[in-house]
Formats: C-alpha cells, structure tokens, sequence
C-alpha cells in the first residue's frame, strides 16, 4: 500500500513538473503525503494492535447451589468463582455466563444469562432462576453453568473451560 502511494507521488510530481508547477509547490505536495504516508502506518499498527484477540481459557471453581423454598415460587441460586488464564488476559473485559437449569421429571428448561464484569482476570458469578413445584433437591436438577462468549462476541469454545 505504501509503494503504492509512492508511486502515486512520483507520478504526480511528473505530471505537476510537466504542467508548470514550481519546484515550492511539487516539494510542499511531497512533504504532505509523506506526513500522511507516516499518519496512516501509525493507524495501521494502532489497527494491528487492537486485532490481536489474547486466547484465553476459563476456570469455574467455589460453584455452589441453594435451593431457596419462597412462599410462591422455589427459586434455585447458583454462585461461582471465575478465573481466566492465558499469556495477556486483559485487566478488565466482560464473560456472558449461562445458566442452564432442567428438572428432567417436570419436563422443565430454563436458561438464564447475564454479563459479569472481570476485573485482573476474577469475578465472582451469582445467577439465579425460578424453579417449576416445591421440594426439588439437586440430585433431581441438572444445572449447567458455563461462559459462553467474553468481552466483544469472542466465544469460548467448550474445552476452554475447566470446572474445579
């Protein structure tokens, strides 16, 4: 690209030369597009800079769930702690977490996601959701509870996150 635009200089150098423009002007043209020429490879390297996607990888430990038996509604509250690794996790970045709840006997699914923010690679993750009848214990729900994308709709693929 650059060539390119030298090569665009000196041929309108020539022509500007040849139509009858003094040596001022043609060296005045010249400084500009090498001031421009030098803009554009600083914003090019800025470009590169901010297209450079760390990868990272998850760790879910502490998950814990209650179940909570409320007058009307049982409702199931599910925490955790997340940790991300890799060589640059940025020092602050958003995960959308999911939680997944099914109760295989009610013929029940529900899934609820939320954005946590993660501040030095930590955040602490609550995600809640209503349950369909009272007297559920978590040996008769499955609960699923992953990230699924961080920061701008960069995925984490499964294998990517490891439940301690």
């Amino acid at each position: 690209m650059i060539t390119l635009r030298r090569m665009m200089a000196g041929l309108l150098t020539l022509v500007l030369a040849g139509c009858g423009a003094d040596a001022g002007e043609v060296a005045e043209l010249k400084t500009r597009l090498i001031q421009q020429e030098q803009a554009q490879l600083q914003l090019e390297q800025r470009l590169h800079a901010l297209e450079q996607v760390p990868e990272l990888s998850f760790v879910i430990s502490r998950q814990d769930v209650t179940i909570e038996e409320q007058m009307f509604q049982p409702l199931l509250r599910s925490s955790a702690r997340l940790l991300a690794m890799g060589q640059e996790v940025p020092q602050t970045f958003y995960v959308d977490m999911l939680l997944q709840v099914e109760v295989p006997s009610e013929d029940f699914s529900a899934i609820n996601r939320q954005v946590f923010p993660v501040f030095d690679g930590k955040s602490q993750i609550e995600l809640m959701q209503p349950l369909p009848i009272h007297g559920l214990s978590e040996k008769d729900i499955k609960i699923t509870l992953r990230p699924m994308n961080w920061y701008g709709s960069n995925r984490i693929e499964p294998e990517k996150v490891t439940y301690r």
